[in-house]
């Protein structure tokens, strides 16, 4: 089933939602023949068609349109919104002359008895002349482009809003349909639905995304250029949708777009159910974040566990735990588009995958259970970093920034066209059980290996300090573990492997003893200022990644030497440096070729073990208790 029947079956799925659940229109699902405007004043009429009173004030609202004036330019004159519109439409003939058909063709029908009077109302202040003045007896400025919406005071009924009342969204529609679209536009097959001999429009839907303007997904009216010339005769011979389906799929869009899409500038990555209940859990956060969308009291019970496995927790929670009965519940079909401006002007959609959702679930379990790693707990609501760290899946987000670095500015373009490639990649990665991209791992541990460059010098603590190093670390661990199993089907175990023979990874865990015995020594002498500046190991981490060899040689026997002294011999921890130097294999100690990222996961699993390695020899071997020093590192 193509992309874009899904969403027209959505809309009508989600008919029970339409214009409600929000005052803030943009965010609702809009009736077929209407389009969001920001409007600058309300005036505010009687039933009988007096004024009342002009009240300047923005507000986006739903008016109703035809697809002409949804289309038109902001030079065009002659193609005036129904009903609510600028001035310099509003005191125009035609504008009137629409209205008063419209009204004659609500004349009589009890079902639309509100909007007739209602529309009367607004037909009869239009006739009187008296906009422009009455606007000056408020003093708003006399602008031609000032976009007014109206509202009407009726005995009887307690909303005067015109754009929020559902009788005047079905009257405008039923009118336009039976009075200009069977009448005006030509009949054919619809390629959404495969009807034959329906209203097709050749006018299609504008602003889906609003990061991408006025694009549109479907267009073709340009006959000079490449739209469709070379290939066919008129568009119509291209592609032909009927104008009710064409609204409700590019409805459904937009609202989706807004109540759940990924967004990054003019692109817009969005997964829905096709359904009344269209909300699924969010794919491109990281393993704690999803778990708090599905299981917030197993999240509680679990926060109190250091070191909780959440990417396990959330294997289990989407699973149902085995429960074949709550499998067999998810028979809803799942979508997930990407949709980005191709040109100015035109939108195209970059990626679709249509799933069965527990095929949906099963590919994010896959993604969190092998591409998960030692993960930073992010801010709380509360906007305070929390300490500790979960086992998990990054997300998205933070893949791309420990691949990229940071924005530069605000507004940076070149880094939004990486962003956006690099989020279309890993779509593929999770749904389409593509490898993950050679290219994203070696940037990431690049710069996981370059700590001092992501250090914070103006940190008010040891941990701000190093925050977003240990993030990109982390999220670079993770990469690594993924692209083993992806290529090599070679799997890393999160806890440190103490008899893994691995030559990158023994010596990170090298290299973490080192950053422990100078830690130690620090904390033991009591300075927390110093204790916040990066170890010899640390500063020494480019060169290690590159000559391993020669570069622990200065280290374990020049720079380590004081600390050792310091720890009274530090004998504890040079036992773990010969358990570790006992793993390598003939002649790989010696070999002094760059290490793979292999040595992140080596360093990271022996510095957690080193964390937590508490009890009593660990404080009478090296004088210091590591709870402390925690707090501390």
């Amino acid at each position: 089933m193509s992309w874009i029947q899904n969403l027209y079956k959505t809309y009508d799925a989600c008919c029970d939602v339409v214009g409600i659940g929000s005052d803030e229109q943009n965010k609702l699902l809009i009736p077929i023949g209407h389009v969001l405007k920001k409007t600058n004043v309300a005036i505010h009429l009687h039933g009988s068609g007096a004024f009342i009173r002009a009240e300047k004030s923005d507000a986006e609202i739903f008016t109703p349109c035809t697809d002409e004036s949804e289309s038109r330019t902001s030079g065009a004159v002659n193609l005036p919104y129904p009903l609510f519109d600028q001035i310099k439409h509003l005191t125009g003939k035609l504008y009137f002359e629409n209205l008063l058909k419209w009204q004659k063709y609500l004349e009589g029908m009890s079902e639309y008895s509100v909007a007739y009077e209602m529309v009367s109302a607004v037909l009869k202040y239009i006739e009187s002349g008296t906009l422009k003045s009455d606007l000056a007896s408020y003093h708003i400025k006399n602008d031609d482009k000032l976009f007014i919406r109206f509202c009407v005071s009726i005995d009887g009924q307690l909303e005067d809003r015109l754009w929020m009342i559902p009788g005047i969204w079905r009257a405008w529609y039923s009118y336009y349909k039976s009075e200009d679209v069977e009448k005006r536009l030509k009949k054919g097959l619809c390629y959404i639905s495969g009807e034959t001999g329906i209203a097709y429009t050749e006018k299609h839907p504008k602003s889906i995304n609003r990061a991408s303007g006025n694009a549109k997904l479907i267009t073709g009216n340009d006959s000079s250029n490449f739209t469709y010339r070379g290939r066919f005769k008129e568009s119509s011979q291209a592609v032909t949708v009927s104008y009710e389906n064409s609204q409700k799929a590019h409805q459904a869009l937009r609202w989706l777009i807004v109540k759940q899409g990924y967004r990054c500038d003019t692109q817009a990555i969005v997964a829905w159910a096709i359904d009344k209940l269209p909300e699924l859990i969010n794919y491109y956060d990281d393993s704690y974040g999803i778990l708090a969308q599905t299981d917030s009291e197993k999240l509680i019970e679990a926060e109190s566990v250091i070191y909780t496995d959440y990417a396990d927790r959330l294997k289990k929670t989407l699973s149902g735990y085995g429960d074949p009965d709550r499998l067999k519940k998810h028979v809803r079909r799942v979508a997930v588009l990407a949709t980005d401006n191709a040109t100015t002007g035109r939108m195209s959609v970059t990626y679709y995958r249509e799933l069965a959702e527990d095929e949906y679930l099963e590919r994010i379990v896959g993604w969190h259970n092998i591409c998960n790693w030692y993960q930073p707990f992010r801010k709380d609501k509360d906007e305070k970093y929390k300490p500790g760290y979960f086992i998990g899946a990054p997300s998205f987000d933070q893949i791309i920034e420990a691949v990229l670095g940071k924005r530069r500015n605000r507004k940076d373009d070149a880094y939004d066209k990486l962003k956006k490639a690099a989020r279309e990649r890993l779509l593929h990665c999770v749904f389409d059980g593509e490898r993950i991209p050679r290219d994203l791992v070696n940037t990431a541990v690049h710069r996981a290996s370059n700590p001092l460059v992501l250090e914070k010098n103006d940190a008010k603590s040891a941990g701000g300090r190093w925050s977003e190093w240990e993030q990109v670390l982390c999220t670079a661990c993770a990469l690594v573990k993924r692209y083993y199993y992806d290529y090599k089907r070679e799997e890393f175990k999160v806890a440190l492997e103490d008899q893994r023979k691995d030559r990158d990874y023994l010596y990170g865990r090298l290299l973490a003893v080192a950053d422990k015995i100078e830690t130690q020594a620090r904390f033991k002498q009591g300075n927390a200022k110093d204790n916040a500046r990066a170890t010899n190991a640390i500063r020494y981490m480019t060169a290690f990644s590159q000559r391993p060899f020669r570069t622990w040689g200065m280290l374990f026997t020049q720079q380590l030497n004081p600390y050792i002294q310091q720890l009274d011999g530090a004998g504890w921890h040079l036992n773990q440096i010969e358990e570790i130097m006992a793993l390598f294999n003939e002649g790989e100690y010696e070999s002094d070729n760059p290490l793979s990222g292999k040595y992140l996961l080596g360093f990271f699993a022996q510095r957690q073990t080193l964390r937590q390695k508490l009890g009593k020899n660990n404080n009478d071997e090296n004088g210091g208790n590591d709870n402390e020093l925690d707090e501390q590192n």
